[in-house]
């Protein structure tokens, strides 16, 4: 799955259950259109967007814990190169590749801390209909 919450992105078997096609097409079109679920359905329906959030959401943990190891040895290293000079030139090698993977991580984790935010809004959008449905009778 990506960050759009396509499930098969790349022409993968389609789905087989109809509320997993309903939960691909909702998806796309931005959860609107829940009215013509049962209460059932949009538990369901909330019940599998909620394992995909909680994908999203360790996929986002592990890209910060990442993210986060990179910055914390650039800066570990950055006394020791700036000191060493005899080793200035490796040291400031190792530097130049810490900050090319850093600047790139940046828009790989923005990436996913605005898919999972906007899946939160999802969530949010899928259980104000279910407990409408839930008042209606």
């Amino acid at each position: 799955m990506d960050s759009n919450g396509k499930l098969f992105p790349r022409g993968g078997p389609e789905p087989k259950s109809e509320l997993l096609a309903a939960y691909e097409e909702i998806t796309a079109a931005g959860f609107k259109d829940l009215d013509r679920f049962s209460v059932e359905d949009l538990d369901w329906l909330q019940h599998i967007h909620d394992r995909h959030l909680d994908f999203f959401r360790e996929e986002r943990r592990m890209h910060f814990g990442a993210f986060a190891l990179v910055g914390l040895v650039f800066i570990i290293l950055l006394p020791a190169t700036l000191s060493l000079e005899d080793y200035f030139l490796v040291l400031a090698g190792a530097q130049a590749m810490l900050l090319a993977l850093l600047v790139p991580y940046v828009f790989v984790y923005r990436k996913y801390e605005e898919g999972v935010r906007r899946m939160m809004r999802e969530a949010i959008i899928l259980e104000n209909a279910r407990r409408l449905r839930v008042e209606q009778g």
